[in-house]
């Protein structure tokens, strides 16, 4: 094998095109699948550096087989003290704070875990300690362990930070270490602080807030332990009916939970794209085999006549082509660096520590392991099928003294045919699916162009509770702040909000009453919540349809009052208006909130871009229900120049909280659909290379059918067929190939355009114009690509073909 890889070497040294062609046609399949790879891998299989992780699950309370929620405490320790599947259970809980004390004020994510929390888990802190079960008591929690990525950049990384004290929300923490870098988990978050519960939340049952995990113990399948959790649910269904009633137990891999659904549909999306056009490379590929196989045909004949098996010269032959698939990996790992530099790049900082192992993303040992396999399996694959032709040789024929000016045999034009529509087949099927995701992209990103999204600064800002302890505080500061910010020079106007439209975040499903209408127990119907504040609409664009908005006479002393979206009204108050019936907020937690009179119409607005459609919403007044949290939304000609000002009028109001993700609208959007966005972006890189690469099949296919029949056509244009003639005849030779390849591909698009469509809800898989303008864009390049050795053949001189009869 040694001695066929030094021969192979000296034949693709001996053939430096065909070399320098398939090794970077090669080079370009296995990179781009090889970058795709290590991003998958980091993402979706190993994207947590926890031992063990299989065994690791997630635990949540589920009613009526909707989504699952999260737990309450009550439950938790009753799970705890029944269950026999776990090797333990942990609790945490996020919570959103201001720090201070420790360079600029900074909004951070804190996670209040049990003290068995990162012992479940099997992690520890690289610098300083883990909790104890002491620090898990009220009073005695003021403690603090910092992620990698917040000991960086707030501490400098220093290594004496174990001892340093800082601020959390107005109280003093001691930070007792530092988690290492490979923790992500849970996502985003900044520090651990004790979660140290009352005795009156430890038997809450109605507070559904906290994140439960639990380690399977050895031998004990998920099925196993969803049955044992359903029978505890049961019974505790019957023992707490007031609170239980109607809610089971969901036990799902955590990292099924970490990944959540829409990762794995990017990476499939993106895997299918990445693995077409390794097949559109591998088919490329043995077009330049079978080309160069009929010049080697001469010597197959030598070899097979001094006694060389079939097997043996096979053996050679593939020797050579896992050679110019090792050399094709070589240059494919170099693109594949140069690829994975380009998606992190895309990436923002601040939206990747929402993605579980983005920052391990790498080319490891395995993305390494994939490369090579992918290289032996594409050189085999691209290879085989020429070597055997390459084999079917005739000895009296190929050693006659023309025996080298013989031409391929009808199966070598059948696999060279059936190659390259292969090629159009497979570059129509990523040419339509990524023109559908880029249109499906561009309506969605500009949707919102009606709300000025490039006019809008936007930040966020939360009110520490220890200062801000009353609505009456949080209603004032509100109040206060837009007033201030309305009033600087080119300011538009200025509103808060809980989210902006297609943010994807803040905005709550909640449970919900109408008029003390009956509502059945345990089917709660619900609708998105927001909280806003007057002049919201008019800042955003948003038409008012029926009654008013928001107004500065609506108070914390006056009548509650609300907004709903127009098709709340449609579903709940069919052929009638909503204007004048009450409504109640948290019916499932038993009606805690008072009832608000339905005063306006709003126009739909998408709030979620996750769902195909804008979702029932139902709006009240920031004056009446202040929140804790709020984004801001300023209008101005250039918001950005405006920040610096904003900044500085609100630090005149309180100079310890700090403005959290400052930006325009327009980046705010890009930020929430950036996943998308690069899927897309990846989705059009390797269509342009699938069709540049369809495109020289057809070229390569038609070259050599003009070389092997230019006798013919010097025979054709000697008995009076004119050039005319001969161009149609080979124009339409590739316009059969092209309609084939038409043929298998848009089946294949349909179906790749079904899978865009699960992703993206832009995306119309039906869309006919797409499907039309890109295959008339196909066919054109596939007949322009014909063309140029098409004119060639009819450009023969009869003599110059017809010298060696």
């Amino acid at each position: 094998m040694l001695n066929d890889l030094k021969f192979a070497l000296r034949q693709l040294r001996k053939s430096p095109g065909f070399t320098v062609a398939a090794v970077l046609t090669l080079a370009i399949g296995i990179g781009v699948n090889t970058a795709m790879f290590s991003v998958t891998d980091a993402t979706m299989l190993h994207p947590l550096a926890i031992p063990d992780l299989g065994r690791v699950v997630t635990l949540s309370e589920i009613q009526n087989r909707d989504t699952p929620k999260w737990v309450a405490l009550g439950n938790y320790e009753e799970w705890a003290r029944q269950s026999r599947s776990f090797k333990g259970l942990a609790v945490r809980k996020n919570e959103y704070l201001n720090m201070t004390g420790a360079g600029e004020a900074a909004r951070v994510q804190a996670s209040a875990i049990s003290p068995n929390f990162l012992g479940l888990l099997q992690v520890h802190p690289l610098i300083g300690h883990d909790f104890s079960a002491e620090d898990a008591q009220p009073g005695r929690d003021a403690e603090a362990l910092l992620s990698h990525s917040l000991w960086q950049r707030q501490f400098g990384g220093e290594s004496d930070v174990v001892g340093k004290r800082l601020e959390l929300d107005g109280r003093a923490y001691t930070v007792v270490g530092v988690m290492p870098k490979t923790l992500n988990y849970p996502l985003a978050t900044d520090l651990f602080v004790p979660l140290a519960p009352t005795a009156a939340q430890m038997r809450d049952r109605n507070s559904r807030e906290y994140h439960v995990i639990g380690r399977l113990r050895r031998g004990v399948p998920v099925r196993a332990a969803q049955a044992e959790m359903e029978g505890i649910a049961t019974r505790l269904a019957k023992t707490y009916p007031a609170t239980n009633r109607g809610w089971g137990a969901k036990v799902e891999p955590l990292l099924t939970d970490v990944t959540g659904l829409l990762t794995p549909l990017i990476m499939k999306l993106v895997l299918a794209a990445t693995g077409f056009l390794l097949l559109i490379v591998c088919a490329n590929v043995a077009n330049l085999q079978l080309a160069r196989g009929l010049g080697r045909r001469n010597e197959m004949a030598v070899r097979t006549a001094v006694g060389a098996g079939r097997l043996r010269l096979l053996r050679q032959l593939l020797a050579e082509n896992v050679l110019l698939g090792l050399l094709g990996a070589a240059g494919g790992l170099v693109l594949a660096k140069l690829d994975l530099q380009m998606v992190l790049a895309m990436m923002p900082e601040h939206v990747s520590r929402w993605v579980a192992g983005w920052n391990n993303i790498a080319l490891n040992g395995r993305a390494l392991a994939l490369s090579i396999a992918v290289a032996v399996a594409a050189g085999v694959v691209s290879g085989l099928a020429p070597a055997r032709e390459a084999l079917r040789v005739n000895l009296v024929e190929h050693l006659k003294a023309d025996g080298r000016t013989a031409t391929g045999s009808a199966g070598t034009h059948r696999l060279r045919n059936g190659f390259a529509v292969a090629q159009i087949a497979l570059a129509v099927a990523l040419v339509i699916g990524a023109a559908l995701m880029a249109k499906g992209m561009y309506t969605m990103l500009h949707r919102d162009d009606v709300h000025g999204p490039k006019q809008v600064l936007t930040f966020n800002l939360n009110l520490p509770p220890q200062r801000y302890d009353t609505p009456a505080k949080q209603a004032a500061w509100y109040a206060e702040s837009l007033s201030r910010l309305r009033a600087l020079p080119g300011v538009k106007a200025a509103a808060v909000t809980t989210t902006l439209p297609d943010g994807n975040d803040g905005a709550w499903d909640d449970s919900f009453q109408i008029d003390d209408r009956p509502v059945v127990p345990g089917h709660w119907q619900t609708a998105s919540r927001l909280t806003v504040s007057a002049g919201f609409l008019d800042a955003l664009h948003i038409p008012l349809v029926e009654g008013r908005g928001f107004s500065g006479s609506d108070g914390l002393n006056t009548a509650p009052v609300a907004m709903v979206s127009r098709n709340f009204e449609q579903r709940y108050f069919p052929g009638t208006s909503a204007l004048g019936h009450k409504i109640r907020m948290g019916v499932d937690r038993n009606g805690s909130e008072p009832e608000a009179t339905i005063v306006g119409v709003v126009a739909d607005t998408q709030y979620l871009w996750v769902n195909p459609s804008a979702e029932p919403v139902i709006y009240f007044d920031e004056a009446q229900q202040p929140q804790a949290g709020a984004r801001y939304a300023v209008v101005a000609d250039d918001p950005l120049a405006l920040a610096p000002t904003v900044r500085k009028t609100l630090a005149g109001l309180d100079a310890t909280l700090p403005l959290n993700m400052v930006q325009t609208y327009s980046e705010y959007l890009h930020d929430a659909m950036v996943g998308l966005i690069n899927a897309a972006v990846n989705l059009d890189i390797d269509a342009a290379i699938a069709l540049l690469l369809a495109a020289i099949g057809i070229f390569g296919v038609m070259a050599n059918l003009v070389g092997e029949r230019r006798r013919e056509i010097g025979v054709r244009l000697t008995l009076g067929a004119n050039r005319g003639d001969v161009l149609r005849m080979f124009l339409k030779k590739a316009g059969v190939l092209t309609g084939i390849g038409f043929a298998i591909g848009i089946p294949l698009a349909a179906g790749l355009a079904r899978l865009a469509a699960n992703l993206l809800y832009g995306v119309r898989a039906g869309d006919i114009g797409v499907f039309v303008t890109t295959t008339v864009a196909i066919a054109g390049i596939s007949l322009l690509a014909a063309y140029i050795p098409a004119r060639r053949a009819a450009s023969i001189e009869p003599m110059e073909a017809l010298r060696n009869e």
